[in-house]
This record gives C-alpha cells, structure tokens and sequence, in this order.
C-alpha cells in the first residue's frame, strides 16, 4: 500500500461522514414529517409507514445539497451579507425540491391523465397537492436551517460551533479562566 491510497481511503472516508451527518440531518426532518403524516392519517385508522422513503429522500437531498455546496455564489452575493446567501440558496433548494415533487407526481399520473402535460395540470388539482406543500415546507425549513450551518463553517471551526451548542456557559468560562 503506498502513500496515495492511504490519501484515498481518508477522502472516502471523509465524504461517507460528510453525507452520513448531512443525511442523518435531512432524515430528522423528513422523519418528522412521516411522523406527522402518521398522526394525521391515524385519525381515520389509516396505517403509514413512510421511513423508506425518508431515508431515500434523506440520501438524495444530502448529495444534492453537498454538490451544490461546491458552487461559488456570485461575486454580487460575496458583497452582501451572509443571510443574503442563506435566503438565495434556500429559495432555489426549495424551489428545486417542489419542481423534483411536482415532476414526480405528474409522473406518477400520467397514464390516467391521458399525457404527461395533462398529468402536470392534473396535480395542482389534485389532493396530493397539499402533501407537495408540505413536504416543501418541511425541506425548506431544513434547507433553511443547514445553509445557515454552512455559513457558521465558513466563519467558525466546525469544533468551535460544537462547543457553542453543546457546552454550557459555565464550562466556557472555566475553560477560558483555566488556559
């Protein structure tokens, strides 16, 4: 074994953390989501279980969301504030998600809708369309969250933000007194 493959294997290593904390994140919220789905449709003695599909969902959203990490903002969104970064990526992810929900449905209809065009209209009429808001406003909150995260990495060592959630004031201060 030679020095470059030992460079490998810590690339691959560091890519599954990577996707695994990313996608472990989006499941939360997306299992929050199959969570309130099957509150919902318990009411009416309706059985769900949607954890396939948040873990899929999960998957995809973390290495769609690690790849667009690697695409630079425009110089114009470099000059403003970072929430300014946050707000944009936000709102084209979650525009992004409801075009993916969207194709998705009419996919899924098209057959009965008599063409896939016909199957598009079909979907904004149809009562799935409220199970496409949610879930788009469940990914747009945890888009919404995790760019947020990336921009505190950009500023601050990944350890420092650890220390910040999950130290107690206390433990900062003795810290701090003691180095």
């Amino acid at each position: 074994m030679n020095a470059d493959s030992g460079t490998f294997w810590q690339k691959v290593v560091k890519e599954i953390k990577s996707i695994a904390g990313v996608t472990l994140y989006f499941f939360l919220w997306l299992g929050l989501l199959m969570l309130l789905k099957k509150l919902m449709l318990k009411e009416y003695n309706i059985e769900f279980s949607g954890i396939s599909i948040a873990i899929i969902s999960a998957l995809i959203m973390a290495k769609v969301v690690l790849l667009m990490e690697l695409i630079k903002s425009g110089s114009w969104v470099r000059r403003q504030p970072a929430i300014v970064d946050v707000m944009i990526r936000t709102i084209l992810y979650t525009l992004g998600v409801l075009f993916v929900q969207l194709l998705e449905k009419a996919f899924e209809s098209r057959h009965e809708a008599g063409g896939f065009g016909n199957a598009i209209a079909k979907v904004f009429h149809d009562r799935d369309i409220y199970k496409v808001w949610a879930g788009t406003l469940i990914a747009g909150a945890s888009l919404f969250f995790f760019n947020i995260y990336s921009v505190l990495k950009q500023y601050l060592p990944e350890h420092k933000i650890v220390k910040i959630l999950f130290n107690t004031p206390l433990e900062e201060v003795k810290a701090n007194t003691i180095s």
